[in-house]
């Protein structure tokens, strides 16, 4: 076991490394930021190491993880090399969430490799940097809440309850992803192991009622920043009447953008885990011929990511936990405490879920601010996670069978009783995560990213000067918007709405350029609020006319 887990650690090193080169490729080909907010970035970075805070209300956390890359080298550099890094570093969650949810260290590679290697990753470190640092703070977060429902020791829980922080201050939609998977699986796992009642549940309750106000309170202080009830509006045109399989927004006529297949694939998975689950029931529900030619079940320590390497898969168990009774996906590697296990099901239907509504052709995707659209690039979260669970339930329906059949140890069967050993398993499980990070290359170029020409950054740099003090642009486009707020450092505006106009003054006087001055009326209100207070009610009190 010390073997194979220094093997899954190196691979996992390998896929790290390999994405973050692909990605860097990707961002260093052109000297200017990429992505239609890639100015976005370095502008708040830049304000962060000024002056300790962002130029515009955003989640936070995202720009405090690039703050140290930007320091060391520059904002418009430190974004990009934390783009790469973060984006890359989806590997590692990914295996963890997946090595728990799919019941061994090879399903966890195959959700490893399906996260890092997918385009809607590679496309989110391009052009939704936040976004996509969000999703690898979730599936950390995801990772810890797992494990604390496993074995819900102290140390356990206060990481989980930091990532859940984490992932809160990361993104909108990092946050929505944890509390919608982990907190049930949370309640589940406690409910299982009998400890909601009494003074317990009270104290539960009220946890969750003061979790609550205090997640709405900052939500209404700081609705830009953290998860809000205003975000359930975003529904409203969650779904189109006009089917599309992929981005439109994204598709370019070369046709060459392929977003849109980590929504197919997740949706493949998800069906296919569901009816291998159905299958795996209707075989568990019928008699047994006989278990005498059965191994027995024995203990063993448990290995990292929920497998069991002492528990054959396919041996039957005196104990079952309450969500196998029920009927819930099914536990390949039984575990040694059963009840422990009771969260699995619990965490795995909403990924599914998800992956089945992202899939679906009906999803409004044709905004780029919409939740459609959002949701639609980020795809391949779900995806790699279904295909853990698939693998959990073609083995549970493996092993269903080879227990009717009393062929797992037989020459005659050799699939499942490679299949029934978790060394083998993972080997061939290992094989196949090898087989797709090969097929799914990205490429050095994304057909669909948003280049900055050099003609705009000049005339951008151009505006150097030009600008009067206090003025705010108006740029109803938001890259070039970002853009000229970089080089001139002026504030931006994308409309007019609740920028003081300005009209200029007119000097009438024929002697005296200000003997009499025509002022409009807004004009002078905002000359006024542009003056400190002491010398406010002074000026205001000049004759005018």
């Amino acid at each position: 076991m010390w073997a194979s887990g220094a093997a899954v650690a190196g691979a996992l090193a390998v896929l790290v490394a390999w994405s973050f080169a692909q990605r860097w490729q990707l961002l260093s080909a052109s000297p200017f930021p990429l992505g239609v907010d890639g100015y976005f970035y370095p502008v708040e970075l830049r304000a962060l190491l000024e002056r300790g805070e962002l130029a515009y209300p955003a989640s936070p956390l995202a720009f405090y993880l690039l703050a140290p890359l930007a320091a060391a080298t520059d904002p418009i550099t430190g974004a990009k090399l934390g783009a790469a890094l973060w984006g890359a570093a989806i590997a590692l969650p990914a295996y963890g969430v997946g090595a728990r949810l799919g019941g061994g260290r090879g399903a966890g590679l195959v959700a490893a490799v399906l996260a890092t290697t997918s385009v809607g990753s590679a496309y989110l470190t391009i052009e939704f940097v936040k976004n996509g640092i969000g999703l690898t703070v979730a599936l950390g977060a995801l990772w810890l809440a797992l494990a604390a429902a496993d074995r819900p020791t102290r140390a356990r829980v206060a990481a989980a309850l930091a990532g859940l922080v984490a992932a809160w201050a990361a993104h909108k939609m990092a946050a929505a992803i944890v509390v919608v998977v982990a907190v049930p699986a949370a309640i589940a796992t406690a409910a299982a192991r009998g400890r909601l009642r009494g003074r317990r549940l009270i104290y539960l309750l009220v946890a969750l009622a003061l979790g609550c106000a205090l997640a709405l309170g900052l939500a209404a202080a700081f609705p830009h920043r953290f998860l809000s009830v205003d975000d359930v509006r975003l529904a409203r045109g969650l779904v189109s009447p006009t089917p599309h399989w992929a981005a439109p927004a994204l598709v370019l006529p070369t046709g060459e953008l392929a977003i849109g297949h980590d929504a197919l694939i997740g949706l493949g998975l998800a069906l296919a885990a569901i009816a291998a689950h159905l299958v795996h029931r209707r075989i568990a529900a019928g008699p047994v011929k006989s278990q005498a030619a059965a191994p027995p079940a024995r203990r063993a320590s448990t290995a990292p990511g929920g497998a069991s390497p002492g528990i054959d898969p396919s041996a039957p168990t005196a104990s079952r936990s309450p969500a196998h009774a029920a009927g819930s996906i099914p536990d390949a590697t039984p575990s040694p405490d059963p009840v422990a296990a009771s969260f699995l099901p619990v965490a795995a239907w909403p990924i599914l879920g998800l992956a089945i509504a992202i899939g679906l052709p009906f999803l409004a995707v044709t905004d780029r601010d919409g939740l459609g659209f959002r949701l639609r690039i980020a795809a391949f979260v779900p995806a790699a996670l279904c295909a853990a669970l698939l693998v959990r339930t073609v083995l549970g329906a493996a092993a269903a069978v080879a227990r009717r059949s009393h062929a797992v140890e037989s020459a005659a069967h050799p699939v499942l009783g490679a299949l029934g050993r978790p060394v083998q398993r993972d080997l061939v499980l290992a094989a196949v995560a090898l087989g797709l990070a090969v097929l799914r290359q990205p490429g050095a170029w994304l057909d669909g990213e948003i280049v900055t020409h050099p003609a705009l950054v000049s005339a951008a740099q151009a505006l150097r000067g030009h600008v009067p003090p206090g003025a705010t642009l108006i740029v109803p486009e938001r890259h070039i918007a970002f853009l000229v707020a970089w080089y001139t450092g002026a504030p931006i505006a994308i409309r007019p709405d609740g920028v003081a106009p300005v009209i200029p003054p007119l000097g009438v006087h024929p002697r005296h350029p200000n003997g009499l001055v025509l002022v409009a009326e807004p004009t002078w209100t905002w000359v006024l609020d542009q003056l400190p207070a002491a010398d406010r009610a002074r000026v205001a009190a000049w004759p005018t006319i």
